[in-house]
């Protein structure tokens, strides 16, 4: 469970809707190193995500290149 909430507090402050009071309880209650860890993770699962992404738009693009020059207008 604690660590469900570590997750949580640095997924909200990672989109920038972190509240003063889980703020205060997370520096007051929160162990340093399970918010690096956690933090170190989320990032990594952002930089995938983004970089799936970005290959999906980019495969996608080569479809309709294709499809456009097997049908010459």
């Amino acid at each position: 469970k604690n660590w469900f909430r570590t997750f949580a507090s640095v997924f909200a402050a990672f989109v920038g809707v972190q509240s003063d009071q889980n703020r205060i309880r997370d520096f007051q209650e929160g162990r340093f190193s399970a918010f690096v860890v956690a933090g170190l993770m989320l990032t990594v699962i952002f930089l995938l995500s983004v970089y799936g992404f970005v290959q999906l738009v980019m495969w996608s693009i080569d479809k309709v290149e294709y499809a456009f020059l097997a049908f010459p207008r």
